[in-house]
């Protein structure tokens, strides 16, 4: 049976991969089709619950990982959300007919404003613990400023999706 410092290793490769792979979608190109997006979206949602998974282990593992592995972690979730938000930025800037004008498409873009305001309101606190250095705060400072135009870009599709049918 491993260890529970030989898991988060292999959590922390595994994660490594995924924040790599995450990293190449971006480099593709705006998907195309909201089910581009919403796999994207997955795999993002995928890196976010694994590193909460390392993140629970830390304290039972900590004294046999290297003394940054927690600010590790966390740059990789800071660098996770800002791959996923420059994907949004593309798609949500430039967006298919099936996410302005389906009948589901509200739907859609209330749930995507929900999730970039959590985004907001925890990237402040992950800044601070991640201890970032000047130059990846600029980097950072231009993500949330991403997340804050894809929130104004969404509330301007809001305005032109067709609405939930409340009664017949």
């Amino acid at each position: 049976m491993p260890s529970v410092v030989e898991v988060v290793i292999q959590m922390a490769r595994k994660l490594q991969g995924d924040v790599a792979a995450l990293g190449r979608l971006r480099g593709a190109g705006t998907p195309k089709t909201f089910p581009q997006f919403r796999e994207i979206r997955n795999k993002h949602h995928e890196i976010s619950g694994l590193i909460f998974s390392i993140q629970e282990r830390l304290e039972g593992a900590k004294q046999h990982l290297p003394p940054n592995f927690a600010q590790w972690v966390l740059r990789q979730k800071l660098t996770s959300l800002a791959i996923f938000t420059d994907i949004s930025h593309q798609f949500i800037g430039n967006p298919p007919i099936a996410l302005t004008s389906s009948l589901g498409a509200f739907d859609l873009l209330v749930s995507e404003r929900q999730s970039f305001q959590e985004a907001l309101q925890y990237f402040d606190t992950l800044l601070f613990e991640a201890g970032i250095d000047d130059k990846m705060a600029d980097e950072l400072d231009a993500t949330r400023c991403k997340i804050e135009e894809i929130l104004q870009m969404i509330e301007k599709l809001l305005v032109s999706s067709p609405k939930i049918l409340e009664e017949f």
